[in-house]
């Protein structure tokens, strides 16, 4: 496998952690009553409000959201994190391989990336890390499962 082939295959391993980690950090949704009348469609749960903090004080990451936990090869995986308004930069890394989630607004970063085919030698179980930087350069970081299927 060349260098080119790798880097393709690490990216799309740390874009399917990333996605998983996001989804497993997610809030469950209610469990349905019993009656015998019929229910509503339960509406998702809220995702938490931007906090609006001064540049100098630390990042934080307030909800990651992710498309599935367990995807599959070829699948995309979409990865939204939710952060202080302070943070410059959202990096996600899966098995040594690190990619920016590009801001769409103050606080929201998402992304969707292919899930690339895993040979069936490599431990499909991965660690997605989840890692908001301010200017300054200060961090936080989350860390998440995904299991490749």
């Amino acid at each position: 496998m060349n260098g080119f082939s790798r880097a393709a295959a690490a990216l799309g391993v740390l874009a399917a952690c990333s996605m998983i980690a996001v989804v497993g950090a997610q809030v469950p949704s209610p469990a349905p009553s019993l009656s015998a009348a019929p229910s509503q469609t339960p509406s998702p749960a809220p995702t938490p409000t931007i906090l609006m903090l001064p540049p100098d004080a630390a990042p934080q990451i307030l909800w990651v959201g992710m498309s599935s936990t367990t995807p599959k090869a070829g699948e995309m995986l979409s990865v939204t994190v939710l952060t202080s308004s302070n943070v410059a930069s959202v990096e996600v890394r899966v098995g040594g391989y690190g990619f920016n989630l590009p801001k769409t607004d103050v606080g929201h970063f998402e992304g969707g990336y292919a899930v690339p085919q895993l040979p069936f030698f490599m431990n499909h179980n991965l660690v997605m890390q989840i890692i908001a930087r301010n200017t300054a350069g200060a961090a936080a970081t989350s860390n998440a499962q995904i299991q490749i299927r």
